[in-house]
């Protein structure tokens, strides 16, 4: 049986204390953007909460309770167990915070916006890794010797390095 979203104050919840996940201070701004932007997306994957007697502590979605924090939000979603076992929590700490999977950067280079890469919490060394790698296999000729993109050295087809104007 699906569990009920619960908007807990924030002041009545704890920030796990030995929490494994940190972010930058980079990537908290983007977060903080991402929640302002989307408040709704915050619904879709609420906090994870145990409950030990009075004590709320958050287990999974510490950073994003900081971003609504920052945003002056009183009250976060959450979803809330009642005394969970330490492995299970700990468990779901992994999981909530481990991604499976790749992107397919071929897809994301030609159908995503770069600036919509980036607000979503790419890097610019991700993308200039990734993405520029794709394009300049896909689209650029032996001619070019420099991304439009980043300004980056193109490697020909030969595999050498064009000189930049």
């Amino acid at each position: 049986m699906p569990k009920t979203i619960e908007y807990i104050a924030i002041k009545e919840l704890t920030l796990l204390e030995r929490n494994p996940r940190t972010i930058t201070k980079d990537q908290m701004e983007k977060l903080r953007t991402s929640l302002q932007e989307d408040p709704s997306f915050f619904d879709a994957r609420p906090c994870l909460v145990n409950r030990v007697g009075k004590v709320l502590t958050v287990y999974a979605g510490n950073q994003r309770v900081r971003a609504a924090k920052k945003l002056g939000w009183k009250e976060v979603p959450c979803i809330i167990d009642d005394e969970l076992d330490e492995l299970l929590m700990k468990a779901r700490i992994i999981k909530d915070n481990k991604t499976y999977g790749q992107f397919d950067f071929d897809m994301l280079a030609n159908e995503w916006d770069m600036e919509q890469l980036l607000i979503a919490g790419f890097t610019e060394e991700e993308l200039t890794n990734d993405i520029i790698q794709v394009i300049s296999e896909s689209e650029h000729t032996e001619e070019c010797n420099k991304c439009e993109l980043c300004g980056q050295k193109i490697k020909n087809k030969n595999g050498k390095t064009s000189k930049t104007n």
